[in-house]
């Protein structure tokens, strides 16, 4: 039995050696055509060097949380680099083309070297296409806990996908521009060691924005995520079959599944559905915005409420040197999750939800151990230890004596979950000061940063953050600092 064990740990360290193999070899081979097709186009790069030290080596929440994945929680020295085409800013043919990698290496309490994005993009008038590893954009200045997405932040490491999609707002023929959409379709594969190894992400989303062009606009919209197929400790390879895809996207169950649950619905689903309201000023922009959360029927029929986030942005459109430039204003509410039990009559059917968790995969909603929506569901040996909370958090972002700086305060309740609560209520605080200095007489930028928790959830500690880094432009004379 150990030896079929340990066959089948090497068969799937092969896979996953040809996968990244392929992947990259691909990736290059596109990447130096892209180059000769589109020679004019300007490569940008960037490369840094970081170093980051906290108490007891460990580092506070905020200097390693919400960093794509690829800060340590231990101290650490780096160094980073990035090379890429970007689009035109302002789109002058129906089709354009871009790619971007980056990577890094760090030691500390262990070495690494990590590929961090790797990806390629094509846009076609208002349709755009990816392929590749590839971080999501930052939104809100860089000042929400979770990226303005419950389910989505940039907590995690990218995973290889492919995604379609209309990202900006689209006006819907025949409304006379009073109704646009966006949306997106996109299927990857997990690459980290996990209960269930190679699981596959399906991802999809739908939203529908009002009177976008007039000084109040207001949008909903849904999101669709699931984990299926991959490879079970014991059951061996789960089929990813077009017909069990189909089941996925459906979000339908399959008699034939490997687990007892899937009769009901194959796979790990979850979802949101999400309400921004806008305000767009000369002086000012706000947005208001409300997430749910939901992991089955009764959440999709908002049995869980009042669970979710719910936030504010704030941005000052006259200027852009204001000591306060934009604010965030976030607060967390996930205790709910439908009860200890929800029954109707006397059928149980729904509560304890357990967000971020599943039964069979194992791992729950994590890549790379970390959480891929909010990091404040923190993560525990497998899986998340701690989804139910009710939280606080303000970002704010400006300028002060000519210095770019942010800085984040969050505040938590923690419970632990229904299955393991925390024998009571763990209190935590995390705030984060980065301070951006331009140094005029010399070719690169400086980042300093320190942060501070206190609390019964991650303890007490402090610590800093140095990153030197420098922009440019291989075609350009100058570079950009």
């Amino acid at each position: 039995m150990k030896n079929q064990n340990y066959n089948t740990y090497l068969c799937s360290l092969d896979f996953k050696r040809k996968h990244m193999n392929l992947r990259v070899s691909l990736f290059i081979t596109l990447m130096f055509t892209s180059i000769i097709l589109f020679a004019q186009k300007k490569t940008n790069y960037e490369i840094g060097i970081s170093s980051a030290i906290g108490k007891d080596n460990t580092l506070p929440f905020w200097l390693h949380s919400n960093k794509d994945g690829i800060i340590p929680s231990h101290g650490f020295a780096m160094s980073d680099i990035s090379l890429g085409m970007n689009f035109e800013e302002k789109q002058s043919n129906s089709f354009d083309f871009m790619w971007k990698a980056s990577g890094l290496g760090y030691v500390g309490n262990e070495s690494k070297l990590l590929l961090n994005q790797a990806y390629l993009g094509l846009r076609w008038k208002f349709i755009n296409l990816y392929l590749g590893q590839k971080n999501h954009a930052s939104r809100y200045d860089g000042l929400s806990s979770t990226n303005g997405d419950l389910l989505y932040s940039n907590n995690s490491r990218a995973y290889p996908q492919y995604e379609i999609s209309v990202p900006e707002w689209t006006d819907i023929p025949f409304t006379k521009g009073f109704i646009a959409f966006k949306g997106l379709l996109s299927d990857g594969i997990t690459t980290d060691n996990r209960y269930i190894d190679n699981a596959r992400i399906h991802h999809k989303n739908l939203y529908l924005r009002i009177f976008k062009d007039y000084k109040l606009s207001a949008s909903a919209g849904l999101e669709h995520y699931a984990l299926w197929a991959g490879t079970h400790p014991t059951k061996g390879d789960i089929s990813g079959s077009l017909s069990k895809y189909i089941k996925i996207f459906r979000i339908e169950g399959d008699d034939a599944g490997s687990f007892g649950n899937d009769e009901y619905r194959l796979g790990n689903h979850l979802g949101s559905y999400r309400f921004d309201i806008y305000y767009n000023d000369k002086k000012f922009h706000l947005n208001a915005y409300y997430q749910t959360i939901f992991e089955d029927g009764s959440g999709t029929r908002m049995n869980n409420k009042p669970d979710g986030l719910y936030g504010i942005f704030y941005k000052n459109r006259k200027r852009n040197d204001a000591i306060i430039q934009s604010v965030v204003m976030e607060y967390y509410h996930t205790s709910y999750q439908g009860g200890s039990i929800f029954k109707e009559g006397d059928h149980i059917i729904g509560g304890r939800d357990s967000y971020f968790n599943h039964g069979e995969y194992r791992s729950g909603w994590t890549h790379h151990n970390r959480t891929i929506g909010s990091p404040l569901f923190t993560t525990g040996t497998i899986g998340i230890a701690n989804n139910r909370f009710k939280g606080f958090h303000v970002g704010i972002g400006g300028q002060l004596f000519g210095f770019p700086y942010k800085t984040y305060l969050t505040y938590t309740h923690n419970y632990g979950t229904y299955a393991t609560p925390y024998t009571s209520t763990l209190n935590q605080f995390s705030g984060l000061v980065e301070v951006n200095i331009p140094l005029k007489q010399l070719p690169f930028k400086l980042d300093v940063a320190c942060a501070l928790d206190k609390g019964e959830l991650l303890g007490d500690n402090i610590g800093l953050w140095l990153r030197i880094s420098k922009r440019g432009v291989f075609s350009s004379k100058k570079s950009h600092k």
